[in-house]
């Protein structure tokens, strides 16, 4: 037999006049019956519908059978298959087929020559049940049938995945198989409940494999989930025969329904019908991921963008992909769902690359997979400069946000390498000084013009710039002059976290003055300053650290009046001030932070601050005069001076304590409105948002199954079964995308287009 044969569709009839009808008008319609046969056995049905509704069906092509006496579901396909000289699909008939099943599955089985059968999709099949596995499943709220076999279809990579054991649903049998192993067991299971189990194991052991069809969709209503006394005691007592016969076929199908080894698919369709949901899809390029699992997940970039997908995702389709080591991580929020993904990327190149070939195409094919609608950049650390190119090359609105100063410098916070702020000193020999011992480069490489060109190219490209401050923007402003005009200040949103069940912090009086650093304290955070603040500090003064210390000083400091209580979340941060009945928080940075969340998640709590007055710290305690403010060149005994007059808690502290306690702090929804309006205004309408089925394919082939550019450059990846598992699927939902777009214009030819497409996909192979 071959590709271009038909096929002989038996199906065994008992009563179910209801579901039958349905079936068979399924069938009619969307089945070729001049090339492929349908065996129609009704097995002693006491419904008299059943026969005269067969009869008024034959045709050619149709064949009619009344059993005289029931032979059961095996004695009848047995029938069926004798009656028959070629290969056969069994079908039940309570069972929905849809546009153009028999050609996807027969295409399936003959694209190997070992696969001896093949079951489909459904939403009630075992194990190959979608979307939840092993489930007897309901179609997707708001998705027809045929809505819902067609997303199947298109997001489909037909990896066609092997199976331990079809499912008889649908179960489509090679002759070659019928003719090596014979038939179904009838003899031993007549009434049915593992004959197909039976079937599978032995055509497994002449040779032959079992896959699952996975781009095609049939519906099976199935029994329901009750199951009656003498059914339960036939399953148990087939399962008993089954085990003893295959005992490791048998241990293999619970390891398969145990592991879901085929999970990729499930997922891969869970996605594709979350996306369609008619919202924008926003892209988020991150230096450093902010999930619970990356290496590097705190800082104030990746807490700005986690507060955006947690208040945008239930408007938008928000797509974060983010370094993690040597993965690029992609992670999809829609409302409370996740979707993950990796690529292998490889680790940081040892000098900055602005363009680079693997990052261009990656960019490129994540844009299109995902119908990416605006890109939001907001840090390229180690990523390449490609995100704006494929963007601006699709006409993909682009927005970026200024969240240090690494497209000015790649020292990033415009310290040079003796911690000296660079605006105030830096001179051309310091800067290629700078950069040799920092960066590693030669001092003859006019290095710091060639990296202002690169990066003030592609943030023309940009179509918004957004920094948090209006002292980052005039910094910027100061380096690209020419950007300043297109430059928007959005400030940072932060939100207050319960202390105790009424959410209110309980304060009371101490002799002790309790005086905290906060956050990650390195030396561009002022750990020198801090480190002398508690050396050279009277006992009166506790010192907290909540954090961790960049800075030896700190880390070796062992005193009754300081104390380091390490790692915190920003939850656990409120319960951390109420517990030390912290007085005072110091903010000493050494470079001009753009935002300093520190100050926010002070004042939210009421507590004043000291800092130093250098980028955003200066500007927003001036604002809401909330505590002292020192130069950023302040030795740690100015800063201790203040301490020391103030630690009694007079009038002047306070005066500051009142004014901590009446600023107002944007909120994280307040600043996700602003985006929210960004988002929903920018214009998509020029985009290309068109995708051949060539860059489809291209993708799964490399980025997907690892047999090119993507994953295969990691042989580590070859034995990372899950992480595998998720690669493959990320373009699926592309060509679902591309697809309802074409369908939404008016072809009217496009059926025949897509029988023509079939045709000549089969006379190719």
């Amino acid at each position: 037999m071959s590709l271009n044969q038909g096929i002989d569709i038996i199906i065994p009839i008992y009563n179910a006049f209801d579901d039958l009808t349905k079936c068979i008008e399924s069938i009619l319609r969307h089945t070729n019956l001049s090339q492929n046969g349908l065996i129609l056995i009704n097995d002693a049905s006491p419904d008299e519908r059943i026969a005269s509704y067969l009869d008024s069906l034959s045709a050619e092509n149709i064949t009619v059978i009344h059993n005289k006496k029931n032979l059961g579901f095996s004695g009848n396909i047995n029938k069926g298959i004798e009656l028959s000289n070629r290969d056969v699909l069994l079908l039940n008939s309570d069972t929905l087929v849809t546009v153009n099943w028999l050609e996807k599955i027969q295409f399936c089985a003959y694209s190997d020559p070992s696969i001896g059968t093949v079951t489909p999709l459904s939403n009630n099949a075992t194990l190959c049940s979608v979307p939840v596995f092993c489930h007897e499943n309901s179609l997707p709220e708001g998705f027809s049938l045929d809505d819902y076999a067609a997303l199947i279809e298109n997001v489909s990579l037909r990896k066609y995945p092997l199976l331990p054991v079809a499912n008889g649903f649908c179960m489509f049998i090679k002759r070659c198989v019928i003719e090596d192993i014979g038939l179904f067991d009838s003899e031993t299971f007549g009434r049915g409940y593992g004959e197909e189990n039976d079937f599978c194991y032995r055509a497994e052991q002449a040779g032959y494999r079992h896959v699952m069809c996975d781009d095609t969709y049939i519906y099976h209503s199935g029994t329901g989930s009750f199951v009656s006394d003498e059914k339960r005691k036939y399953l148990e007592a087939h399962e008993r025969i089954l085990d003893k016969r295959f005992p490791a076929q048998m241990q293999a199908v619970r390891v398969h329904c145990r592991d879901n080894p085929n999970r990729d698919i499930f997922k891969n369709i869970n996605l594709a019908v979350a996306l369609e949901n008619g919202r924008k899809n926003i892209l988020y390029l991150v230096q450093a991921d902010f999930r619970d699992d990356g290496m590097d997940n705190v800082g104030g970039t990746q807490l700005h963008v986690k507060d955006l997908c947690r208040g945008l995702c239930n408007e938008f389709n928000i797509f974060v992909a983010a370094r993690n080591s040597n993965y690029l991580n992609l992670t999809v929020y829609i409302d409370s769902n996740e979707f993950f993904f990796q690529f292998y990327i490889g680790d940081p190149n040892g000098f900055p690359q602005f363009r680079n070939a693997e990052f261009k195409e990656l960019y490129g094919k994540i844009l299109d997979g995902f119908c990416i609608d605006l890109v939001h950049i907001h840090h390229t650390l180690d990523l390449s400069l490609e995100l704006f190119y494929q963007a601006k090359k699709r006409r993909i609105p682009i927005v970026f946000t200024f969240h240090d100063y690494y497209y000015v410098c790649p020292t990033i916070k415009l310290l040079n390498h003796n911690n000296q702020f660079c605006t105030d000193i830096c001179t051309e020999s310091i800067c290629k000084d700078c950069l040799k011992k920092r960066e590693g480069i030669y001092p003859d490489i006019d290095f710091l013009k060639i990296w202002r060109r690169e990066h003030l190219q592609v943030l023309e490209m940009a179509d918004l710039l957004i920094t948090p401050s209006n002292s980052a923007k005039k910094i910027l402003g100061h380096y690209f002059p020419s950007l300043e005009s297109k430059i928007q200040v959005i400030e940072h949103g932060s939100n207050p976290f319960p202390v105790t069940a009424s959410g209110k912090v309980t304060k009371v009086s101490f002799s002790s003055f309790h005086v905290a650093f906060v956050g990650g304290i390195s030396d561009a955070k002022g750990s020198y300053c801090a480190s002398q603040l508690v050396k050279n500090s009277p006992h009166t003064i506790k010192w907290h650290l909540f954090g961790i210390y960049g800075h030896n000083d700190l880390s070796v400091i062992e005193r009754a009046n300081f104390i380091k209580t390490g790692k915190y979340s920003r939850e656990e941060l409120p319960e951390l001030l109420n517990k030390y009945k912290i007085d005072l928080i110091c903010i000493l940075p050494i470079w001009p932070e753009t935002f300093c969340y520190t100050i926010s998640e002070a004042i939210l709590y009421g507590i004043p601050v000291i800092a130093t007055d250098i980028g955003a710290l200066g500007e927003r305690i001036r604002k809401m005069d909330c505590g002292w403010l020192v130069p950023y060149t302040a030795t740690y005994k100015e800063v201790l001076d203040i301490i020391n007059r103030i630690k009694d808690r007079g009038e002047e502290y306070q005066a500051k304590k009142r004014n901590a306690l009446s600023a107002t702090i944007r909120t994280v929804e307040e600043m996700c409105n602003d985006y929210r309006y960004l988002y929903q205004v920018a214009d998509t309408s020029g985009k290309d948002i068109k995708l051949s089925q060539k860059a489809y394919k291209e993708f799964s082939k490399d980025y997907l199954f690892g047999s090119g550019k993507g994953n295969s450059r990691d042989p580590i990846l070859q034995r990372l079964n899950d992480t595998e598992q998720r690669l493959w699927n990320i373009e699926h939902s592309s060509t679902y995308r591309i697809t309802q777009v074409l369908m939404r214009i008016g072809i009217p030819f496009k059926k025949q287009l897509k029988a023509l497409l079939f045709r000549i996909y089969k006379a190719i192979h």
